[in-house]
C-alpha cells in the first residue's frame, strides 16, 4: 500500500491555527478514529530534549502536543505522554516546567510518565537486545511527535531518532560509546523505531532548527505541520524540505532497505501543498553534512586540518558539570569549574551538545572543513 504524507501550512503556534492543521492533516489520513479505538491506552512521545522554553525551537511544541492530545481524547483513547532526555539526571520536572508540558497536562488531564521510573521490557531483533521504556511497549498505541530539527551526529532528527528517548537511563550513552559511526549508530535508531513501530507520526515544523542542531541551532519559520502513519516516510519528505539528497540521512536510507517503510520519495502519495512548493532552498544544514562527501583517502591525509569538534563557550558554561557526566567516553573532565575535553577520547556524539543546559556546547569547525561547508 502507498504510504501517505500529510503536509499543512501552519504560520505560529496559535493555538486555533495549530488544531487546525494539526486536525487537517489526520483528516487527510482517515482521521485519527482510525488509529484510536475507544478505551486504548495511547502514549505521545514528543521530542523533549532539554529543559528549554517552547520559543528555542529544541523540543516539541506544547500547542502541538495539546492539539494531538486533544484529537486522541476525542477518539476515546487513555492518553499520556512520557519521555527520557539525556540529562534526566538533574531531575525530570524542570522538563516539564520549561518545554510547557505540565501547564497541557494540567489542562488536559493527562498524566506525565517518568520513563526511568517505569522499568523496561527487552526486546530484540537482528541478535541486539534493547531494554526500552515498559510505558511505551505496555501502551496499546504511540504516537511519535518529533521536531523537524538538525543534528550534528544523524545529521536530520525526526521520526526515527525521536524514539531513541524511549531507552531509559544511561543505555543512551552505552550506545554512542559502542556504535560511535553515525552509520552504524544510524541502524541502532532504525532497531529501536522497529521495535516500537508507532501507528502515527505528527511532526512539529512550524519552527524548525536548522545549523548547529539538535541543542543550539538556530530556529528557522518553516510554517509547516506533517502527520503520516509511516514515520519513515515522513522523515524521507521531511529531509527534502530541509535540501538533504534522497539516501544521505542514514536512519530514512537503513529503514527503507530494510522495509520498515517507504524512503523513495516517488512512491509516496502526498496529501496538501506539494514537496516542491514548500522546499526550502537555504535551510542551514549542520557542520558536518558536506563533509560526508570528502573523499576518505582525503580524510585521512588531511586529518590534522579537517574536523569538527565540540567545543564550550565558557561566557555562557556555568559549571554545573553535566556534560561530563553526558558524556559516553568520559573524554570530558572538570578541572577549575569548567569542561575540558580530550579529543583523542572524544566519538563526536554531540551527547555534549544536547545535554548542555545552557546551550555553551557548539561545533567548532577547522579552517579546512568550513572551506567544505
Amino acid at each position: 500500500m502507498t504510504s501517505q504524507v500529510a503536509i499543512r501550512k501552519c504560520d505560529d503556534y496559535d493555538y486555533a491555527r495549530v488544531t487546525d492543521a494539526v486536525h487537517a492533516t489526520l483528516s487527510s489520513l482517515g482521521g485519527i478514529g482510525a488509529y484510536i479505538r475507544s478505551g486504548q491506552k495511547v502514549l505521545i512521545k514528543p521530542n523533549m530534549l532539554s529543559a528549554k522554553s517552547p520559543d528555542r525551537a529544541v523540543t516539541t511544541h506544547p500547542a502541538v502536543l495539546e492539539a494531538v492530545i486533544r484529537e486522541a481524547q476525542q477518539a476515546g483513547g487513555e492518553v499520556r505522554v512520557g519521555d527520557s532526555p539525556s540529562a534526566v539526571f538533574r531531575g525530570l520536572a524542570r522538563y516539564w516546567e520549561a518545554t510547557g508540558y505540565r501547564a497541557v497536562a494540567e489542562r488536559t488531564g493527562v498524566p506525565l510518565l517518568n520513563f526511568e521510573a517505569g522499568g523496561t521490557i527487552a526486546r530484540m531483533i537482528d541478535g541486539s537486545e534493547y531494554h526500552l521504556a515498559r510505558h511505551v511497549l505496555e501502551a496499546d498505541v504511540v504516537i511519535n511527535l518529533p521536531k523537524m530539527k538538525t543534528h550534528g551526529l544523524t545529521l536530520y532528527t525526526g521520526a526515527v531518532k525521536n524514539l531513541y528517548g524511549c531507552l531509559p537511563g544511561f543505555q543512551k550513552a552505552r550506545y554512542h560509546k559502542l556504535y560511535p559511526k553515525p552509520e552504524d549508530f544510524s541502524r541502532v535508531l532504525v532497531d529501536i523505531y522497529t521495535c516500537i513501530r508507532p501507528v502515527l507520526t505528527v511532526m512539529d515544523a512550524v519552527f524548525a532548527m536548522e545549523g548547529n542542531g539538535p541543542s543550539t541551532g538556530s530556529s528557522r519559520r518553516v510554517g509547516l505541520i506533517l502527520a503520516s502513519a509511516d514515520g519513515i516516510a515522513l522523515d524521507a519528505v521531511a529531509n527534502r524540505i530541509m535540501g538533504y539528497k534522497p539516501g544521505e540521512v542514514h536512519t530514512t536510507r537503513i529503514a527503507g532497505e530494510r522495509g520498515v517503510g517507504e524512503s523513495d520519495l516517488d512512491r509516496i502519495r502526498i496529501g496538501g501543498p506539494g514537496i516542491e512548493s514548500v522546499a526550502l532552498s537555504d535551510f542551514v544544514l549542520p557542520p558536518t553534512h558536506l563533509l560526508r562527501w570528502v573523499p576518505r583517502g582525503l580524510v585521512r591525509w588531511a586529518g590534522r586540518f579537517l574536523w569538527v569538534k565540540p567545543r564550550t563557550d565558557v561566557s555562557r558554561c556555568t559549571g554545573c558539570g553535566v556534560c561530563a557526566r553526558a558524556c559516553p567516553v568520559r573524554a570530558i573532565e572538570m578541572k577549575d569549574g569548567l569542561p575540558v575535553t580530550d579529543y583523542d577520547l572524544c566519538i563526536n556524539c554531540m551527547c555534549c551538545n544536547e545535554s548542555c543546559p545552557e546551550g555553551a556546547v557548539y561545533q567548532e569547525m577547522s579552517w579546512l572543513a568550513r572551506r567544505f561547508s
